[in-house]
């Protein structure tokens, strides 16, 4: 016994295509596909907003990171028969300085470059 396979030897067809019927509902799916393409768009213009934004702090942290790393050296000249008497460091890295001298208090702010950025003289009224 032979058996045929060729593709003529069973007369098959695949399923057609069955349009909806206008009596029928259409599936919530269908109702709000513009919706739903809408807010797809949305969510990649916003994934790729979110993406730009981490590689441009993550690229400005790290050009950051290695300019603190350079050392600065800065020479601050200081009125004659006058002393610090205080230095604290500020949240930017400068310095507040306060200078005892022959004529008052001074209270010097210093970049962290190293220049002073403002002069505050105390002194008496007399």
């Amino acid at each position: 016994m032979a058996v045929d396979n060729s593709p003529n030897a069973a007369k098959t067809t695949a399923p057609q295509f069955q349009p909806v019927s206008p009596e029928l509902p259409a599936s919530p799916v269908v109702r709000h596909l513009g919706l739903i393409k809408a807010m797809s768009i949305i969510m990649a213009v916003l994934i790729v907003a979110a993406l730009v934004v981490i590689v441009t702090t993550i690229y400005s942290r790290l050009t950051t990171a290695k300019k603190l790393l350079a050392v600065t050296e800065a020479e601050l000249v200081l009125p004659a028969k006058s002393r610090v008497t205080s230095a604290t460091a500020t949240e930017k890295g400068g310095l507040v300085l306060v200078i005892d001298g022959i004529a008052g208090q001074q209270i010097w702010q210093v970049t962290p470059g190293g220049t002073v950025s403002r002069k505050t003289i105390v002194s008496t009224g007399e």
